[in-house]
């Protein structure tokens, strides 16, 4: 324990000249191979390439830009403004392949329904008889006196 607290010690004594010290960035460098084309190789290279390639480039922007080639600096600016990933043009025949998909499943289900409905037993309430039931006690107990079944007899009265 002791140890550790001179260890600390130590490290503090030294801390503000190490602190005090200017850092000099020298941007590593990436061959211009690895950068050549990159606009159409970007989407075929691999997750783990592509974000060595963006540190890699990252590192060498925070430099002097002078001092980048051309190849980095397009590289740099087709990794942060290029036309891949969510900006990447979509095909022109994917709204009517999404059109063909949804007519497809809007017919299959009115197709089930339509199967259901002919095949569903008959409820009471669906007959004649129950509604003509349910318009006469309507009527009997005045409902709707503006557009039901009242307004039929109400209108028969008036005149």
């Amino acid at each position: 324990m002791n140890s550790l607290r001179t260890a600390t010690a130590c490290s503090a004594l030294f801390r503000p000249a190490v602190l005090g010290t200017a850092r000099h960035y020298s941007a590593p460098a990436v061959s211009s191979v690895a950068l050549q084309d990159i606009e159409t190789r970007w989407t075929k290279l691999p997750e783990a390439e592509q974000g060595a390639i963006a540190d890699l480039l990252a590192e060498a922007e925070k430099g002097d830009w002078k001092k980048m080639t051309l190849e980095q600096k397009r590289a740099a600016y087709f990794i942060a403004y290029g036309a891949y990933g969510p900006r990447q043009e979509t095909d022109p025949n994917f709204k009517w392949r999404v059109g063909g998909w949804v007519a497809f499943f809007l017919t299959l289900t009115g197709t089930i329904w339509g199967v259901w409905q002919g095949y569903r037993p008959k409820t009471i309430s669906d007959t004649a008889e129950w509604r003509e039931a349910t318009k006469q006690k309507a009527i009997q107990n005045k409902q709707n006196p503006f557009q039901g079944a009242y307004a039929e007899v109400r209108a028969a009265k008036d005149e």
